[in-house]
C-alpha cells in the first residue's frame, strides 16, 4: 500500500501527466452519460435554474484552483530553500579553504586534500538524479566528513588559541551543518497523500463538470478538455518542482561546481 501512495515520487511525469488527464475526461464522459441515464425520458428541461451550476462549478474549480496554488507555492518554497542551502554550503567549503590556507604547511596540505575530495564527492552526489545511485553517492561522501574533521581538529591543536581557531571551528561546522540540511531537504517531498487527495479532487471536478454541462445541454467538449489539460500540467509542473534531481526544473550546480574547481588539492 505505501509503495503506491508514495509512487508520484518513483514514476515518470511523462505517465502522471497523460494518466491524470485521461482519468478527467473518462470522468468527464462518464458523468455526462450518468446525466441522460438519470434524466426523465423525453424531458427537454432541468429542474435547477441555470445560475444553480455555474454556483456550485465556481465553489468546486475555486476550491481545486486553491488547492493547487497551496501546492505549487508549498513547492516553489522548497527549491528555492534547497538553492539557498547549495550556495551556503558553496560558500562555507570556499571559507574553510580560506582558513587552511593560513595553517602551517604541514596541517594546510592534508586539510585542503581531504576538503577537495569531501567537496568533489558533495558535488557529484548532488548533480545525480535521485534513486540508490544518490543514496550512495551521499553516503560516500558523508564518510569523507569524518577525516576531514580529523584533519581540522588536528589543525586547531596545531595552532595557538585565537581568531584563526575560532575561526577553523565554525567554517567546518557550517560545512557540516549546510551538507546535512541540504540532503534533509532533499529528501523532503510534499506528502504523497495531499498530491492523491489533489489528483482524486481534480478528476472528481472534471465530472461534476460533465454533469453540469449535460444539464445546460451544453457539451463544449473541446474547451473542457483543454481545461483538463491545463490542470494536468499544473500538477506535473508541482511534481517536478518537488523533486530536485529528477525533473526538468533543477538547481543548477554552477556556483558549487566553481567553488570545487578552486580549491586546492594540498
Amino acid at each position: 500500500m505505501g509503495g503506491i501512495v508514495d509512487g508520484f515520487w518513483s514514476w515518470s511525469l511523462v505517465v502522471v501527466v497523460p494518466v491524470l488527464l485521461a482519468a478527467m475526461i473518462a470522468a468527464h464522459e462518464l458523468a455526462l452519460r450518468v446525466h441522460a441515464r438519470l434524466s426523465p425520458a423525453g424531458s427537454g428541461k432541468d429542474d435547477a435554474a441555470p445560475g444553480d451550476e455555474g454556483f456550485i462549478l465556481s465553489g468546486v474549480l475555486g476550491l481545486l484552483a486553491l488547492l493547487m496554488g497551496f501546492s505549487f507555492s508549498m513547492a516553489l518554497d522548497r527549491l528555492e530553500d534547497r538553492r539557498e542551502l547549495m550556495l551556503q554550503e558553496a560558500s562555507a567549503v570556499g571559507y574553510l579553504a580560506m582558513l587552511a590556507e593560513g595553517l602551517p604547511p604541514e596541517r594546510a596540505g592534508p586539510l585542503q586534500s581531504d576538503l577537495k575530495a569531501y567537496a568533489a564527492a558533495r558535488l557529484a552526489a548532488a548533480e545525480m538524479a535521485d534513486g540508490e545511485e544518490r543514496s550512495a553517492a551521499e553516503e560516500r561522501a558523508a564518510g569523507l566528513r569524518a577525516p576531514l574533521a580529523a584533519k581540522v581538529r588536528a589543525a586547531m591543536r596545531e595552532v595557538p588559541s585565537g581568531p584563526l581557531t575560532v575561526a577553523l571551528a565554525g567554517a567546518y561546522d557550517a560545512v557540516e551543518d549546510s551538507a546535512v540540511r541540504r540532503q534533509a531537504l532533499a529528501q523532503a517531498h510534499l506528502p504523497a497523500r495531499v498530491l492523491w487527495l489533489l489528483a482524486v479532487y481534480a478528476t472528481i471536478s472534471a465530472a461534476m463538470l460533465g454533469y453540469a454541462l449535460a444539464g445546460a445541454r451544453a457539451r463544449h467538449r473541446v474547451a473542457s478538455t483543454t481545461l483538463y489539460l491545463l490542470i494536468a500540467l499544473a500538477f506535473g509542473v508541482i511534481l517536478d518542482l518537488d523533486r530536485p534531481r529528477a525533473g526538468a526544473i533543477v538547481i543548477d550546480q554552477a556556483p558549487f561546481e566553481e567553488a570545487v574547481a578552486g580549491l586546492s588539492a594540498g
